[in-house]
């Protein structure tokens, strides 16, 4: 018994006869932590940044912000880039995952969706990404993630009957919040066939551009680039950028060499319930009973779904 113990520990890096591995484990946990965080945060930063903005607008600006930063590191660095054909795949998977992504997630907010339902519709991409992957990449769908998309959807239906409204207005957030999911559904399954091993720096800064301009266009025509720069309006736009966009990845990356996708995108399911918190608590939106069981549905069908999987 002792002696497993020993060799259990040893395993997992955990020195019994040092603080090393102890330490380890405590900044690793701490890593997590922030990352769910900040990526949850990023729903807020997105509430408070369309008192002040248009959704594209926001996005718009988002994406600049955090693309120049980046460009700014990696020329300040002299990192390599990719050539023209790796350029033009990097953009395809910026424009999905950044701009059609976050753009529709901005707008259904910004017709009345919750945060922490607009979070919970967008958790689901796990499984949605698998299921696009099947005929893209030929992988293979376990029953137990088919269960978990039924789990998942059904807990989304429970969070969305909690404050259902019949207006145009609010379906038609909740139909740019699946225009989003479908966004990063298909950018993650581009990513991993067309843009593997992509620098951190460069890569990223090339996606947030190419989501600017993709989101200027109905920046300036259909919002004719709408916002007011007051004092509440910048904290929102810089913690999108620079906390979200450019943090968050870095901190992603930094979890992914240690561990692997598989243990991280765990993670991610902890994302939906950490900002209905976050909402009720900064944005004073109402964590009804059906919000609360809908949130714990889809989490534990997700989670069912990569359990199994993995």
């Amino acid at each position: 018994m002792r002696t497993a113990g020993v060799g259990t520990a040893l395993r997992s890096g955990n020195d019994p006869g040092s603080g090393k591995g102890r330490g380890h484990g405590a900044r690793d946990l701490l890593l997590r932590t922030v990352l769910v965080i900040v990526w949850s945060s990023g729903f807020i930063s997105g509430k408070l940044g369309l008192r002040h903005s248009a959704p594209y607008t926001f996005a718009t600006l988002r994406f600049a912000v955090a693309g120049a930063l980046l460009l700014a590191v990696a020329l300040v660095r002299r990192d390599a880039w990719p050539g023209w054909r790796r350029l033009g795949h990097l953009a395809v998977a910026g424009v999905l995952v950044q701009a059609v992504q976050f753009s529709s997630i901005y707008v259904g907010m910004d017709l009345g969706v919750p945060s922490g339902l607009a979070a919970l519709i967008i958790a689901l991409y796990p499984l949605t990404a698998s299921l696009l992957a099947v005929p893209v990449l030929h992988e293979r769908v376990t029953r137990g993630q088919y269960v978990g998309l039924v789990l998942g959807l059904g807990g989304v239906a429970l969070a969305v009957s909690e404050n259902l409204h019949l207006d145009g207005g609010y379906v038609a957030g909740l139909g740019f919040l699946l225009l989003a999911l479908a966004g990063i559904s298909a950018g993650t399954v581009y990513q991993k066939r067309f843009c593997r091993g992509m620098e951190p720096v460069t890569g990223n800064a090339v996606q947030l551009l190419a989501a600017a301009v993709a989101t200027l266009l109905p920046a300036l025509f259909a919002e004719g680039f709408e916002v007011t720069f007051t004092a509440g309006y910048w904290p929102a736009l810089i913690w999108a950028a620079a906390i979200n966009s450019i943090v968050g990845v870095g901190l992603l990356y930094a979890l992914l060499q240690r561990h692997g996708t598989s243990q991280i995108s765990s993670l991610f399911y902890l994302v939906p319930m950490v900002t209905a918190v976050f909402a009720a608590l900064l944005l004073h939106q109402r964590l009804g009973p059906l919000m609360l069981a809908g949130l714990v549905m889809a989490t534990a069908g997700t989670m069912l779904a990569h359990r199994i999987r993995n």
